[in-house]
């Protein structure tokens, strides 16, 4: 059955209220200084579109939100601690999120650090207890952890960090491939596990899984593309945080490619995306419209 028309602020915003609601049961309720930073830095702010791409997933395929919220708010534990982490000054050295104090600055680095190792591990917990048939439940695991892990997000995270200003930008080609692998894993790879993990846990088919996994990989890079641009385009205030990755020495889009390039790009992957989509019917409109989002926001 074909959607109706859909608003995609009032689809995102019920959507985030109710991933809002059920974090807000999920997380713990205990004094401790832990309990304390998971609960501040999950409930810090954001779009909640990870957690919106496993609702999405499941609805396409006939499952509602209800039977999968846990695995939404599971993804959102995983991007909070992998947020947490990046900020520390190990890594980021970030002092602001979502305009408000980091977790380290907030509580200290060692419970900032622990805060993010227990929001990982939580959030196979809350997996676990899907009301799905298990090997549903097997298969989203090996995704959250292959996609968020080593090979994926990790990936990404260690090349963008470790490796920041030991380029040779001579050698254009190579930082070309070097940007490329980086944002497949530090931010498409999540993007990627969210949407699938929805449409698994409903017991979609591998051909269509197949389309997800593209349409989410094009969206993704997209995002981090756009992510570029509003790095030094945006308004500091509207994106919550001090610096730029240019100050950092990091790749990215802009430094390689300029912005008119860069937003040529970030178009031409919005397209192939909504190609990979063009044969689903149910919320393709939502599909379509959150591939566009990707690009055309303001932070």
């Amino acid at each position: 059955m074909a959607d109706t028309k859909t608003n995609l602020s009032e689809y995102l915003k019920k959507s985030a209220d109710y991933v809002n609601s059920n974090l807000k049961n999920f997380l713990p309720k205990d004094n401790s200084v832990i309990s304390k930073a998971m609960r501040y830095s999950v409930m810090a702010g954001g779009k909640r579109l990870r957690p919106v791409f496993v609702i999405l997933g499941a609805e396409i395929f006939g499952l509602k939100k209800e039977k999968i919220i846990a695995a939404a708010c599971a993804v959102e534990y995983i991007h909070t601690y992998s947020l947490i982490h990046d900020d520390l000054p190990a890594m980021d050295n970030d002092d602001l999120r979502r305009g408000k104090p980091t977790s380290h600055k907030k509580f200290g680095e060692a419970a900032a650090i622990l805060a993010g190792d227990a929001l990982l591990t939580e959030s196979f917990n809350l997996l676990a207890g899907v009301d799905v048939p298990g090997d549903r439940i097997v298969k989203t695991v090996k995704l959250f952890s292959e996609y968020s892990g080593y090979k994926g997000m990790i990936a990404g995270q260690a090349e963008d960090t470790i490796e920041t200003g030991k380029w040779n930008t001579k050698n254009i080609s190579l930082c070309k491939n070097k940007l490329e692998f980086i944002h497949i894993n530090k931010t498409s790879a999540l993007i990627k596990a969210s949407l699938l993990a929805g449409a698994v846990l409903a017991g979609a088919k591998n051909a269509d899984l197949k389309l997800l996994e593209k349409y989410a990989h094009n969206i993704g890079l997209a995002f981090q593309i756009a992510d570029d641009i509003l790095d030094v385009y945006a308004d500091k205030k509207l994106l919550g945080k001090n610096g730029s990755d240019k100050n950092n020495g990091k790749l990215t889009y802009l430094s390689l490619y300029g912005k008119e390039k860069s937003e040529k790009k970030a178009k031409a992957l919005i397209n192939e995306a909504k190609k990979a989509v063009a044969k689903f019917t149910t919320r393709k409109e939502i599909l379509e419209k959150l591939a566009d989002y990707m690009i055309d926001r303001k932070y």
